[in-house]
């Protein structure tokens, strides 16, 4: 079964569903195919996502296949199933472990517990730490990552800053709000900047936001990069096409864990947005409540959320 055909499988499911979420849907399909159907022909390409479905009705081996992945994990695939498979016995088993898992996070939310991997970010991780790795990547002319390590941590947005692209404020004020709302862009006038974003994981809820780029030394990193740009196309990939969030993550999850562990570049120091969000938040004392009412607005993210799920006065 090709990619599009399960997307649209998906699609009929979930009308209102993000291309980027459809996105990890898919990838979380067929990462569970290829675990429990190893070895079959054509399932290292990309666009096919698995034979068939047959596989999902050994509900033991699918439940033991995804048990070690990150609870997040584990409710995207439980998800993503549920909008491949007729409504029935094994529909409702599948619908009842969601409905488990979303309780558990829950409850770890309200209790400020973190699993092992997240514990460990945050004992070896702190703000100077970050700042010293986006100089590193600076030193080393990857200006890209940089950036990118900036703007999640400076601004903690999500991996949405991958869509960004270059526009003038004067075309983007000819833009109708309905255009506002189906992109994300950098907005610059002269030498002041702003970031608009209407696509983003809460959008439905926050709808636009801007955001101005008001650290001077982000802005004059900017703004040197713009100078660089062939078109409106803000951060590319290797192909010279629009970065994918899902590169974005693997760019960011690189960057750190080389910068933490130099020899091995062990893939557990490696920082997320997530991660980087609860950094950032457990820094802050009781003077930076300001600086969490931007965190929220910038973020999309209720200050409930973010003191419940990513303020880390936790319990382990």
């Amino acid at each position: 079964m090709d990619l599009e055909y399960v997307s649209n499988l998906i699609r009929e499911r979930k009308p209102t569903i993000k291309d980027s979420s459809i996105k990890q849907y898919n990838s979380s399909l067929r990462n569970l195919y290829r675990k429990l159907v190893p070895n079959t022909p054509h399932i290292d390409d990309n666009n096919i996502v698995c034979v068939n479905f047959d596989h999902l009705n050994d509900r033991d081996k699918v439940m033991n296949a995804i048990s070690s992945l990150h609870i997040t994990s584990q409710r995207n695939c439980l998800s993503a199933i549920l909008c491949v498979i007729d409504k029935g016995e094994l529909y409702d088993f599948y619908g009842t472990k969601v409905r488990e898992l979303n309780k558990k996070q829950t409850d770890l939310y309200k209790n400020n517990i973190v699993s092992d991997n997240t514990d460990f970010k945050l004992k070896n991780w702190c703000c100077k730490d970050i700042e010293d790795c986006i100089i590193k990547l600076k030193l080393e002319n990857n200006f890209q990552t940089s950036l990118l390590l900036s703007l999640i941590y400076k601004y903690l947005f999500r991996n949405e800053v991958s869509s960004l692209k270059l526009i003038k404020k004067k075309d983007y004020e000819k833009l109708t709000e309905e255009e506002k709302l189906s992109a994300n862009y950098i907005v610059k006038h002269y030498s002041q900047l702003f970031i608009s974003r209407g696509v983003y994981k809460t959008d439905k809820k926050h709808g636009l936001v801007l955001t101005t780029i008001d650290d001077k030394k982000l802005k004059y990193d900017i703004l040197g990069y713009i100078k660089t740009m062939e078109d409106n196309i803000f951060f590319k990939d290797e192909n010279g096409n629009q970065m994918s969030n899902e590169l974005v993550s693997k760019k960011i999850s690189r960057a750190t864990a080389s910068f933490k562990d130099i020899e091995n570049k062990d893939p557990k120091y490696g920082l997320g947005t997530s991660s980087i969000n609860k950094i950032v938040i457990e820094s802050l004392q009781l003077e930076g409540i300001e600086k969490l009412l931007d965190i929220s607005n910038n973020r999309g993210t209720s200050i409930g959320t973010l003191l419940h799920a990513y303020y880390n006065n936790y319990k382990k």
